[in-house]
């Protein structure tokens, strides 16, 4: 059994330790796909044959994936390591279930531990997010029979590039409406948002609000903007923040909450029990927005 063990590990660093050569699927044709998968058919049928006692899982694929790819002729079928890592990923988890599991997890970030001040807080969100790796690799477990979290990196390009996820992605939990707030910082201009463009962006809310599973989960929301932009025909950050904006603040409430407060901490403490967010960067774009699209829209009764 510990032999078993330290064979598959061996492989397992065998094979990933090639990843220097990686080239993010740049090269990679939907033939290249077609033929990829036919290998993997081929080899699952001799799977079956061989394991007839018993269930063919994902562990068995995974092995045997591995033994090929690792193996010295492999170069006659593959000669690229986006080829070996594809093939990896559909053999074994062809639906993506470890990147989907990952999204839909509770896992803290280490951006979080990092930002907490206190020791005891700390260590409590180092437990926590120790705790949620370990549910959310219990689960990719149970349901494809394997874990390997080489996966993660490999599967979100391929989700996002190679095999493009239809409608909006729903059930987000990683942490994306912080990195969308963060991203808010880095405008400074909105120019590169055109009227014309400003009405395409109108019409992917109007989308958003039909066709999301709930229209209110900013969390989602975000990670649609953030991940999945080149579907969304987002061309620039200024277009990606006013999506945001006029999907989850179309009346400029944050813009509001600023001009009524006089203290950061008491807009911070108003936008996030009112509006679900806060952000600084947020605010410098609502302030352009409504200069250059809507300047006699009225934000609150101390503005004129």
């Amino acid at each position: 059994m510990a032999s078993g063990y330290y064979d598959l590990e061996t492989l397992k660093r065998q094979f990933h330790s090639r990843s220097v050569s990686y080239n993010r699927f740049r090269n990679i044709t939907e033939q290249d796909i077609e033929r990829i998968k036919g290998k993997i058919d081929q080899m699952n049928k001799s799977l079956l044959k061989t394991n007839q006692s018993r269930e063919n899982d994902g562990l068995d694929k995974y092995i045997k994936a591995l033994r090929f790819l690792t193996s010295p002729t492999v170069y006659l079928d593959y000669k690229t390591f986006d080829e070996k890592i594809l093939h990896l990923i559909l053999a074994v988890d062809p639906d993506f279930v470890t990147y989907k599991s990952f999204l839909t997890s509770d896992i803290t970030t280490l951006e979080e531990i990092d930002k907490a001040e206190d020791v005891k807080e700390k260590k409590r969100l180092q437990e926590r997010r120790r705790i949620g790796l370990d549910i959310f690799e219990t689960n990719v477990r149970k349901q494809i029979g394997v874990y390997d979290p080489n996966f993660l990196k490999y599967e979100r390009l391929l989700t996002l590039t190679l095999f493009k996820t239809e409608g909006f992605v729903s059930d987000i939990k990683v942490r994306s409406l912080h990195q969308l707030i963060k991203k808010a910082e880095l405008v400074k201009d909105i120019k590169p948002v055109t009227p014309l463009g400003l009405e395409r962006l109108k019409q992917i809310a109007q989308r958003w609000s039909i066709e999301a599973k709930d229209p209110k989960d900013l969390n989602s929301l975000a990670y649609n903007i953030l991940c999945r932009f080149k579907d969304l025909q987002l061309h620039n950050i200024p277009e990606q923040i006013i999506l945001f904006i006029l999907i989850a603040d179309p009346n400029l409430d944050l813009l509001r909450i600023f001009e009524e407060e006089s203290t950061y901490p008491k807009m911070e403490e108003r936008a996030k029990t009112e509006l679900g967010f806060y952000g600084q960067g947020l605010i410098n774009v609502e302030k352009q927005y409504h200069d250059k699209f809507e300047p006699e829209k009225q934000i609150s009764t101390w503005t004129k």
